[in-house]
């Protein structure tokens, strides 16, 4: 996480804005969706399990599995393109679940669902958090899942009570690592032998915890390149781990200021100002404590609490938060799904229901704050909500919701602003990230983008209570129509840059090759299939490698970081194959040119590629 000073602005007014120009227009759609048979869930969470281009959702019934009561049956719902849903359970290998072997509780027999891709093999892996007894499974990559439960070694104790799973990278060996929340006692810290196997390491990294987390998130706050952990705990304070190499964890949560007091479940990490520093907000019960709204402080080192002032400190009995850029504006506003527990009482008062939170994000409008935007966005829903992700569910390019709901069918909201925009103002990017020397999930990789002269961050993990999901990193920027940069700041280390990207697509950016695939469309990703350059950096040339699926012209153009073009070349292809261009270092006079950076593009059949090369000294 960077140092830079936060500046910050108390909200003493906040200044009315127009609805009618900030308007947004979601519609429920979980019955035309196939939805309406999703009932009684706590988790959900979403990745392209299947790998054919758009994002499935995985819900986790809340009850102790009886085939015969639909209600009990976790959920694996296909996208069979444009947000249609295709259960798909039984034929995955979900036809035998768990049953609760006689534990009762009022929170669930099932609780979290986490997506990871934990031997790296390109097809995501689904972790469940159970009561007494957890659940692995691996996918087989030809659309069904097999549980590994017992040969992984995550199956957990009779004793526990797990809520949430986390993968991450602790120790950077290129693998995922499994955290696993409990309600009852310690938490749990796997290591990811490499091999199908995980150790229990909780007592050497010391991450046992307090107990009763409810969600946790990795962030790398030291800017030391090792992730740190942040845990949500119920009625007890929340607790911060600072890593010391991946080897050991120091608590640190009241040296930073970040042990909130309250009743802490969902959590969500997003940079709410763009100011290059994750800002970190926790869903608690209101009338037990307010939430926070933790923004970095670079002056003394430390976070603060600025949810009074920023207009997010009430969310009611808050449950799955997320931040995220519904309005394509520029800046993240934030959602936070509602639900008591019943016959709940604090402070001699009995809970009652409140309907879901939607706080429409000011910044961008020149105000740093938020405004209560519930029921204009109409995603203010009445029922007793669990868990939530965000994510494109259509294609269309802007994030829908999914809201996990007990007692009550799903919602699906599905966001109009492309649909219904009339303006030039929705404009987009969605990057899917791929790690090769990273994990493959590449959780823990930092996006930032430069459009116009001002920069957006993401922080790129899943996290959320109840679930963890693979989604590619979603930027709005207004009526921007290019990105003029992409910096990509790999788990590992590696930063990668990539320039003068147009807006509303889907790309794709794998750690190390210098370049990124557009045009996600399967007709597009069936003609070009890799791109990449070596050696990189070269001293007296560089070739260019191209796997083409198909004949056809292949242009490659150079240019030096002005943007003034160096080569241009044209090779026509009569069949599929590969493809090499060898680049001496010289421009279109043959004069060679000086070490420095340099940029190529490349385009074949209405698909483009831009990647970076890196010149040395020439060596005779």
């Amino acid at each position: 996480m960077r140092r830079k000073e936060l500046k910050i602005i108390l909200l003493l007014i906040i200044t009315p804005i127009a609805i009618d120009a900030i308007a947004q227009n979601f519609v429920r759609v979980e019955l035309e969706s196939g939805f309406g048979h999703i009932n009684e869930s706590n988790g959900v969470a979403v990745a392209d399990y299947d790998q054919d281009g758009d994002i499935d959702v995985f819900f986790t019934g809340m009850f102790s599995f009886n085939p015969e009561d639909e209600s009990t049956w976790n959920r694996l719902m296909r996208n069979n393109g444009h947000g249609i849903f295709e259960d798909v359970t039984v034929a995955s290998g979900f036809v035998v679940q768990f049953v609760n072997p006689g534990v009762t509780s009022g929170h669930g027999d099932k609780l979290g669902a986490s997506w990871g891709d934990y031997d790296n093999d390109g097809f995501p892996d689904l972790f469940l958090a159970n009561i007494q007894k957890d659940q692995l499974y691996h996918n087989k990559g030809d659309g069904t899942f097999v549980d590994v439960t017992e040969r992984a070694g995550v199956a957990g104790t009779a004793d526990r009570y797990s809520s949430s799973g986390l993968w991450w990278d602790h120790d950077r060996d290129g693998d995922l690592d499994l955290y696993v929340n409990n309600l009852k006692g310690a938490n749990t810290m796997y290591e990811n032998r490499g091999d199908g196997y995980f150790f229990d390491i909780t007592a050497a990294t010391g991450l046992g915890g307090f107990g009763v987390t409810w969600a946790s998130v990795a962030i790398d706050v030291g800017n030391d390149g090792f992730l740190d952990l942040y845990n949500a705990n119920d009625t007890q304070e929340n607790q911060f781990f600072e890593s010391r190499a991946g080897v050991f964890f120091n608590e640190a949560s009241k040296a930073l200021r970040l042990n909130d007091e309250g009743a802490g479940m969902g959590l969500a990490v997003g940079d709410y100002n763009n100011d290059g520093f994750f800002d970190i907000y926790v869903s608690n019960i209101f009338n037990y404590h307010p939430n926070p709204l933790f923004t970095y402080n670079n002056i003394n080192r430390r976070f603060e609490d600025l949810a009074v002032e920023m207009g997010v400190d009430n969310a009611a009995w808050g449950w799955g938060t997320k931040f995220f850029d519904c309005d394509h504006d520029g800046d993240e506003d934030l959602y936070v799904v509602t639900g008591v527990m019943s016959k709940s009482t604090i402070n001699n008062e009995i809970q009652v229901d409140e309907n879901n939170f939607f706080f429409k994000n000011l910044f961008m409008e020149g105000t740093e704050g938020f405004q209560n935007w519930s029921v204009e966005s109409t995603v203010d829903g009445e029922a007793r909500g669990r868990g939530l992700e965000t994510f494109d569910c259509d294609g269309d390019g802007d994030l829908d919701m999914v809201v996990a709901n007990v007692e009550v069918p799903a919602y699906l909201y599905r966001n109009e602003l492309i649909t219904d925009s009339k303006t030039e103002l929705t404009n987009w990017l969605q990057i899917w990230l791929e790690g090769t020397a990273s994990n493959r999930d590449a959780f823990g990789t930092e996006v930032k983008i430069a459009v116009e002269g001002k920069s957006y961050y993401r922080w790129h993990h899943g996290a959320g209570i109840f679930g963890q999901s693979i989604t590619p990193v979603h930027f709005g920027v207004g009526s921007a129509q290019m990105i003029d940069e992409i910096q990509v700041s790999w788990p590992l280390g590696k930063v990668e840059y990539i320039y003068n990207v147009p807006v509303n697509q889907t790309i794709r950016m794998r750690e190390g090759e210098n370049s990124m695939v557009t045009g996600l469309e399967d007709e597009l990703e069936e003609r070009l299939l890799k791109v990449y350059n070596y050696p990189n950096p070269f001293s007296n040339s560089t070739t260019l490698h191209f796997e083409l699926a198909s004949s056809g012209n292949l242009n490659v153009k150079i240019f030096s970081i002005s943007g003034k073009e160096l080569y241009n070349t044209t090779r026509t292809s009569y069949k599929a194959g590969s493809v090499d261009i060898t680049w001496s270092g010289e421009d279109i006079k043959n004069v060679l040119l000086p070490p420095g950076i340099y940029f190529y593009t490349a385009d074949f059949e209405n698909q483009s590629f831009t990647g970076k090369l890196l010149k040395g000294p020439s060596v005779k």
